[in-house]
C-alpha cells in the first residue's frame, strides 16, 4: 500500500470515528434531562437508563459474535445503525413511563453493539496502517464535544428533536461505514477448526479480569453521573444550555489524556491508570453533588482522568491480549461490563437512592461507595501480588 492510501484510510478511520460518537452526541447527554422534563421519576428514569445495559448483557455478545464467526465487521455494523436509526423514532409514539419502556429496548437491541463493534473494527485497521488508535479516537472525543454543546443551545423548546436528529445521525453513519473496506481478519468459523486449547478461549491470559472488574467499578460512578448528573442540573433550575456545556467541557478533558495515553500506559501500566481513574472516580462525584455550579463544571473537567483512562486501557490491553479471530467478542466483553453490568448498577442503585435520599446525598454516598470499593480492590492487588513473588505481575502492561 502506497503511503497517499495508507494516509487515505487512516482519515476514513478518522471521520467514521469521530461521527460514531458525534451521533451518541445528538441525543445521549440529553435522555435523562428529557425524561425529567416528561414527568419521569428518578427511580423511573434509573430504570429507563438501565434498560440498554441489560439489552448489552444479553443480546450484544450475539451481534459480536456474528461479526467474528462472519468476518463482515463493516456489514454488521451497517444493520445495527441503520436498525437503531429507525428504533430511536419510536421514542416519539407516545410520552408515558410504558412508551419509553419499549421505546429503549427497540433502541438498546441496536445501538448497544455500535461501540465495541466499532472499536474493533477500528483498532485492527489502526494496526495494520501503524496508525495512533489514541488520536482517532481524540476524533471522537471532539465530535461528541462539538454536537452536544451546538444541540444544547438548540433543544432549549425543542427537546423531542434529540430523537428526529439522533435517528438522522445513525442512517448517515450507516452511509460512513461504506467508506471502510472489510477487515481481513481470522474468523471465528477458520478458529473452530483449529485444534488445541485455544479454540474456544477469547482471552490470552487471566489478567482481563483483573482489568475488567476495575472497569465495573469506574463503570459504576459513571453511570450514576451520566444519569442523574443531567437531573440534578435540571432540578437546580438550569436548562438544557447547562447540561450541553457540560459534555461539551466533559468531552473536551479527554484530549490532554489522548495526546499522551501511549506514553502513560508505558510508564504507569494499565492497571494503575485505571486504579486513579478509580480514585477520581470518587472526587468527581464529590464534585457533581456539590449543587454549586462551579464545582459541577470542574466534575465534569475530571472526565479524561476517570472515563477516558480507563476506557482507552481497557481497549488496548484487551486488542493486545484477545485470540486472533475474536476481537469482536473481546471488546464486546469490556461492553458487556461497562455498558452493562457496571451501568445498570449504577443507574438501578443511583434510582432508589435519589428517590430516598434526594440526588445531591445520593452523590456522596456514591462517592463514599466508590472510593471503598478502590481501597477494597488496592489490597487484594497487594495480597495477591505478596503471595505471587514473581509470578504475574498485575502492573505489566501490553506492547503498544
Amino acid at each position: 500500500m502506497t503511503e497517499g492510501r495508507r494516509m487515505a484510510m487512516i482519515y476514513r478511520l478518522l471521520v467514521v470515528n469521530s461521527f460514531v460518537w458525534a451521533s451518541t452526541g445528538l441525543y445521549m447527554p440529553f435522555i435523562g434531562a428529557y425524561y425529567t422534563q416528561q414527568g419521569i421519576t428518578p427511580l423511573q428514569v434509573g430504570v429507563l437508563v438501565s434498560i440498554g445495559p441489560v439489552i448489552s448483557i444479553l443480546i450484544q455478545p450475539l451481534w459480536a459474535y456474528m461479526s467474528d464467526r462472519s468476518g463482515r465487521h463493516r456489514l454488521v455494523l451497517i444493520i445495527v445503525s441503520l436498525g437503531s436509526g429507525a428504533a430511536i423514532l419510536s421514542y416519539l409514539v407516545r410520552v408515558s413511563f410504558g412508551a419509553f419502556v419499549v421505546a429503549t429496548v427497540l433502541v438498546s437491541i441496536f445501538n448497544t453493539a455500535i461501540q465495541p463493534l466499532n472499536d474493533a473494527l477500528v483498532t485492527n485497521r489502526a494496526a495494520k496502517l501503524d496508525a495512533n488508535f489514541a488520536h482517532l479516537r481524540m476524533g471522537g472525543t471532539i465530535g461528541f464535544a462539538v454536537t452536544a454543546l451546538i444541540m444544547g443551545n438548540f433543544l432549549k423548546s425543542r427537546a423531542g428533536m434529540i430523537f428526529v436528529l439522533g435517528s438522522a445521525g445513525y442512517f448517515l453513519l450507516a452511509a460512513l461505514f461504506l467508506l471502510l473496506p472489510e477487515d481481513q481478519q481470522m474468523t471465528g468459523r477458520s478458529r473452530e477448526q483449529e485444534p488445541g486449547p485455544n479454540a474456544k478461549r477469547i482471552f490470552k491470559n487471566r489478567q482481563i479480569y483483573l482489568v475488567l472488574f476495575l472497569a465495573f467499578i469506574i463503570q459504576l460512578g459513571l453511570s450514576f453521573n451520566g444519569t442523574f448528573y443531567p437531573v440534578y442540573v435540571i432540578s437546580l433550575g438550569y436548562g438544557q444550555s447547562i447540561v450541553g456545556l457540560s459534555s461539551f467541557v466533559s468531552a473536551m478533558s479527554e484530549i490532554p489524556i489522548l495526546l499522551c495515553a501511549n506514553r502513560l500506559i508505558r510508564r504507569f501500566g494499565a492497571v494503575n491508570l485505571l486504579i486513579f481513574s478509580v480514585l477520581m472516580m470518587a472526587v468527581r462525584l464529590l464534585f457533581a453533588g456539590s449543587g454549586m455550579l462551579t464545582l459541577m463544571l470542574m466534575s465534569q473537567l475530571l472526565q479524561g482522568v476517570t472515563y477516558m483512562t480507563c476506557y482507552y486501557s481497557c481497549v488496548m490491553f484487551i486488542s493486545e491480549n484477545v485470540v486472533e479471530g475474536k476481537t469482536s467478542q473481546g471488546q464486546s466483553r469490556l461492553a458487556m461490563v461497562q455498558a452493562g453490568m457496571g451501568a445498570v448498577m449504577g443507574n438501578i442503585l443511583g434510582g432508589l437512592m435519589t428517590d430516598y435520599l434526594g440526588v445531591r446525598l445520593s452523590f456522596v454516598v456514591m462517592s463514599v461507595c466508590v472510593l471503598m470499593a478502590a481501597c477494597l480492590n488496592v489490597g487484594l492487588i497487594s495480597l495477591f501480588n505478596r503471595r505471587k513473588k514473581g509470578g504475574m505481575v498485575f502492573n505489566s502492561t501490553p506492547n503498544i
